[in-house]
């Protein structure tokens, strides 16, 4: 474990204070820069039995398919391509028109449902594969970073 300010190892039990109304665990060199925390007692009356659910297991939320980053301007351009207005375009799917220009200015992200409407009526693909991002664990520090994770996508100019 290490010293949530300076960044040394501990070596024993950590000391827990308050800094800037943050508990955080620290060395003994850190303990002055707060005020330590106290202890809190609970006494047995106090104390009341409480009884947990197990809880189902959560299902792992899996991404296969990311919308692509100019979604927007692709509808725009097969809906002006075929002559329709927004109007025609939400009549053909089945939504309302202001969703249509919504969707169209960026300013909100389709439902899944909205998507595949619309891939299938202008027979095209809003979305593409995510690739699966390794973490390489087999460096010094056990921590990931941001470019441990995130992959830059550089735009086409």
């Amino acid at each position: 474990m290490e010293c949530e300010v300076c960044g040394a190892e501990l070596r024993g039990k950590p000391f827990k204070v308050i800094i800037e109304g943050s508990e955080v665990n620290v060395c003994k060199r850190c303990k002055s820069l707060g005020s330590e925390k106290p202890v809190e007692r609970i006494s047995q009356k106090d104390v009341k039995k409480v009884f947990l659910r197990k809880k189902s297991p959560r299902k792992k939320i899996e991404f296969e398919e990311e919308l692509l980053e100019n979604y927007n301007l692709i509808i725009k351009r097969e809906r002006e391509k075929r002559g329709w207005s927004q109007e025609v375009l939400a009549k053909k799917i089945q939504e309302k028109e202001s969703l249509i220009r919504k969707i169209e200015n960026a300013e909100i992200t389709p439902e899944t449902e909205v998507i595949e409407k619309l891939e299938r009526l202008f027979n095209i693909k809003l979305r593409e594969k995510v690739v699966e991002v390794k973490v390489n664990l087999n460096r010094k520090s056990l921590t990931p970073t941001l470019g441990d994770i995130v992959v830059i996508k550089k735009k086409k100019s």
